[in-house]
């Protein structure tokens, strides 16, 4: 019953929706008209914001996540001594024995500790789909089987970085709870002298073997839902009630699909506050409870994880999006008055130049085979932009005017097929071709274009 009441109420929560009234803001003065519709294209997250963004430092990132995750721990703690308390084992002293002031100990130092887990969990998650999304193009960017399998493996990669500082935090956090240690230095101390590191790392099998699924369905989740309302809006970044009930949900399933893990783990990590026979493995554990308590002890302490873990979550993901938001107004506004200039392929030139929101940068078929034809140059010219613009953190669909120089106006059906596959559905620019006589290194082809940052 009470499985059924969460499924349900995860479903509610991603099944409301907003009225959201999309405004066009005219940014810097400069504004495209595409379709009939008149947009702004400075900001490369949010067209409906009030102020553009600029891309994050890698350092931002981490803040931006341990920030998100640190704060959103601190306030939820409580309820997840709850849950470790109603999942330890038999012998073990409840919460009636141990006080109400277990539910707060060592809440500030493990949330401070939590710190690196969030920006680790962000960081990775971040740039690995980053990364995938550039290798495999745009169908990873409008979602679908090639972005729910970015976001699998971007997830993934996340989950077993953030178990280096995932698991420490996590027994510290569980042994204070069941009041094993006083307080968060005799924990660390005491482990480190009686235990070594290994002794941080007690059921790091279990540990990942719940981590690894609860956060990509986790992070999975959200980011389906978050490409979908995006989509269906518009939009490219999500509103505060939106992020908030998103995360809260994603919670909700991934805390229903890895409960009975999560009770296997915390029994590893807290068997030294019973008195009966340490399990010797996590099988061992899974063969006892069965035998000993029954299957539905496995979803012992469901109400106060998914009370704890939603929260959390929804906490979590909607201060990440906040503090990148903020950082990235900031870093927009820093760069306003600056010329960036990217990597030099050669003296007095650059890639790409950025101003005021604005990027210029020019393909060419570099690399090509001697006797490549038209068509061939110009998807290499193309795919050289995409890296140009990646770099300086904009990308196609921002593209104002673009410039076309051919040796062969003859071939211009060619390039002309070429560049409409290039850009994505609904996207134009304000295109000039130009004939001329030759180009450099005997190219066939070579493209300027102008894009908002």
């Amino acid at each position: 019953m009470i499985l059924l009441r969460l499924v349900v109420a995860a479903a509610h929560l991603c099944s409301l929706s907003d009225a959201v009234t999309l405004k066009w803001p005219a940014v810097a003065g400069i504004g495209v008209k595409r379709g009939g519709a008149s947009s702004s294209n400075l900001s490369p997250k949010s067209p409906t914001s009030k102020s553009p963004v600029a891309p994050l430092s890698v350092l931002q990132t981490l803040i931006a996540g341990g920030g998100a995750r640190s704060i959103s721990q601190f306030v939820t703690y409580p309820m997840d001594a709850l849950r470790t308390i109603s999942q330890t084992r038999k012998g073990a002293k409840k919460l009636s024995e141990l006080g109400a002031g277990v539910l707060v100990s060592g809440c500030f130092s493990t949330s401070m500790f939590a710190f690196p887990l969030g920006a680790v969990q962000f960081t990775v998650f971040g740039n690995a789909k980053k990364a995938l999304t550039f290798i495999v193009g745009d169908a990873a960017r409008n979602g679908g089987i090639a972005g729910t399998a970015v976001a699998i493996t971007s997830s993934a990669c996340a989950s077993l970085a953030s178990c280096a500082v995932g698991v420490p935090q996590e027994i510290l956090k569980q042994r204070l709870v069941t009041n094993i240690y006083p307080d968060f230095g005799t924990a660390v101390r005491t482990i480190w002298k009686t235990e070594g590191l290994k002794g941080f790392y007690v059921g790091w099998g279990p540990t990942v073997a719940r981590n690894l699924p609860y956060i990509v369905i986790t992070f999975t989740t959200f980011n389906h839902w978050k490409t979908q309302e995006l989509k269906r809006l518009e939009k490219t970044n999500l509103d505060t009630r939106t992020a908030l009930r998103f995360g809260m949900g994603a919670a909700l399933v991934g805390c229903i699909g890895t409960q009975p893990l999560d009770v296997v783990k915390t029994r590893m990590m807290t068997q030294a506050a019973s008195n009966l026979k340490p399990y010797s493995s996590a099988l061992n554990c899974v063969k006892d409870i069965i035998a000993t308590e029954g299957v539905s002890s496995f979803l012992a302490g469901l109400p106060p994880r998914a009370a704890y873990l939603s929260p959390l979550w929804g906490a979590q993901f909607f201060l990440n999006e906040k503090f990148t938001r903020a950082m990235g107004e900031m870093n927009y506004k820093g760069q306003l008055n600056k010329i960036v200039r990217g990597p030099a392929p050669g003296p007095g030139r650059s890639a790409w130049v950025k101003h005021n929101g604005v990027v210029w940068t020019v393909g060419v078929p570099k690399g090509r085979e001697r006797n490549a034809d038209i068509n061939t140059q110009t998807k290499i010219t193309l795919a050289s932009i995409d890296e140009r613009l990646a770099q300086a953190g904009t990308d196609k669909s921002k593209i104002i005017e673009a410039t076309v120089f051919l040796t062969n106006m003859k071939e211009f059906k060619g390039f002309d097929k070429e560049w409409k596959a290039w850009l994505p559905e609904g996207t134009g620019a304000s295109r000039a071709t130009v004939g001329v006589a030759a180009l450099a290194n005997n190219d066939k082809v070579e493209i300027k274009v102008t894009v908002a940052a």
